[in-house]
């Protein structure tokens, strides 16, 4: 999950490494955007394989790229006996140069877009990867009021809101099968690190005591209710008919 474009690798690096360990969480997100998920998926900023982790099997071929050298190196020897996965270098803007248009029928990219300045672009390129009714499953950071040091740290342009995310997938392309707020608690979380307490990381203890007691908990709550707000955006979308964005 490191397809940024601003320098912060080490701070993406000490996340990935921390994010990798929270499985409750990683399979809470990968749950919410599994609909979007196909037999031939492009992951983009595959970053340690939390999302391939999941993903992997039901007869899928999956093609993860990074540009993160430490991430390329742990995900090619990770995965290295699965002829399934195959890991590629490659950025966002540079998928074009790498795989031909409509090689994919669907696309995975999770806490990558708001790392990706003209995130607009990027949104369209990924539209050419898709074959006709390909999906995107999308994860964002979600509202531009928590945007903190720790935001900065790990390189985010920007936070989402459903209107802004909703705006970027359709002028791209898309149509919207689902949009929806995830995490409410960890809304306050974030608050409370990035705003209130200006920290740089998450503290490692903090985020495994909410994916261990935490997690569990509020994803059964939130299948039952969708919050007004949370931490994050999930966003499932389809290539219009026809659609030849580039």
């Amino acid at each position: 999950m490191v397809m940024q474009e601003k320098d912060a690798s080490g701070s993406l690096r000490h996340g990935l490494n921390n994010n990798i360990e929270l499985k409750n969480y990683n399979r809470w997100i990968y749950d919410n955007i599994s609909s979007g998920v196909g037999k031939k998926v492009l992951e983009i900023g595959s970053g340690m394989g939390a999302m391939i982790d999941f993903a992997a099997g039901k007869g899928r071929k999956i093609t993860g790229v990074d540009i993160d050298s430490y991430f390329l190196k742990f995900t090619k020897r990770k995965y290295a006996d699965n002829r399934n996965i195959k890991i590629v270098r490659s950025d966002c803007m540079s998928l074009g140069r790498k795989f031909k248009k409509g090689s994919f029928d669907s696309v995975i990219i999770s806490n990558v877009l708001e790392h990706i300045k003209d995130d607009g672009r990027a949104v369209r390129i990924i539209n050419s990867m898709l074959s006709s009714g390909g999906k995107v499953a999308v994860f964002v950071p979600a509202f531009q009021l928590l945007y903190g040091v720790l935001d900065k740290n790990v390189g985010h342009y920007r936070r989402y809101s459903r209107k802004t995310l909703r705006k970027v997938l359709e002028t791209g392309g898309f149509e919207i099968e689902k949009i929806y707020y995830m995490n409410f608690v960890g809304f306050f979380g974030w608050y409370l690190n990035s705003k209130l307490l200006g920290r740089g990381l998450t503290p490692e203890n903090q985020s495994a005591f909410f994916d261990k007691f935490i997690v569990p908990v509020e994803r059964w709550v939130e299948k039952l209710i969708k919050p007004p707000f949370g931490q994050s955006i999930v966003a499932v979308a389809v290539k219009k008919y026809g659609n030849k964005a580039a």
